[in-house]
């Protein structure tokens, strides 16, 4: 289990080499098969069944700036009307994720995973910071929107507890959705199948889109999330 110091306000902190030793930890909780065998993370059925959580799928706001948000206790949360172009609040109970769907309409099944994966994280890591902050306004329901746009990694010495604590989520559901126990074996054996592939060897497609496209419908995540990913662990570099 990684170290991490914990703020006032009840905010874990990690150091980025220690991400995926938390999507370690979360996988050994919730389905330890996905560290031992490749096989695509199924997180819906996670957060559904195993974490109690309820999935509504609401638009939230008009440009699809925010995938999704997590409700920590009961109350009113803001939703988009795109039928009367307006914003409305809802009632929402503790531990319901809301989605927007244009997150599956508009993008893909990828980003959808990821998103759910993401406000997943957020109840596992962060609600006791959320439920300490219902004590000054027991009336809205204590949220955490994710927005599109990620922190800025250059500003962490001005970052809020907000701010660090998507900055976790952003990073960490990704690592949950493509274990490094898995994915690393997974990118060898798609490497070594691409040398067999005639268009690859006639060079119409490059290797590595073929293998991000194959490993991307394997863990049912998009292709940029993948590329990332193989970035990060500094594998299948051109």
């Amino acid at each position: 289990m990684p170290m991490t110091d914990m703020t006032n306000d009840l905010v874990p902190h990690y150091a980025k080499a220690d991400l995926d030793d938390v999507a370690t930890e979360f996988l050994a909780m919730y389905c330890p098969k996905a560290l031992e065998s490749p096989m695509p993370v199924p997180i819906r059925h996670i957060v559904t069944k195993k974490m109690g959580l309820r999935i509504l799928e609401r638009h939230l706001t008009e440009d699809l700036s925010v995938y999704g948000e997590m409700c920590f206790t009961n109350g009113l949360a803001e939703i988009y009307d795109p039928d009367n172009d307006e914003y409305e609040e809802i009632k929402v109970r503790w531990g319901t994720m809301i989605i927007d769907p244009d997150t599956l309409d508009q993008r893909n099944i990828g980003c959808q995973n990821n998103t759910i994966a993401h406000e997943g994280f957020h109840w596992w890591k962060h609600r006791d910071y959320h439920i300490l902050q219902s004590v000054l306004d027991k009336r809205v329901a204590k949220v955490h929107k994710c927005p599109v746009t990620k922190p800025d990694e250059s500003r962490q010495g001005e970052w809020t507890d907000e701010m660090w604590m998507e900055w976790q989520a952003v990073n960490i559901a990704p690592r949950i959705l493509m274990p490094v126990q898995t994915f690393v074996p997974m990118t060898e054996r798609f490497e070594a199948e691409s040398k067999t592939v005639p268009f690859i060897a006639q060079q119409i497609v490059p290797a590595q889109k073929w293998i991000i496209g194959k490993l991307a419908d394997f863990y049912v995540v998009s292709k940029e999330s993948t590329g990332i990913r193989l970035d990060e662990l500094g594998i299948l570099t051109p």
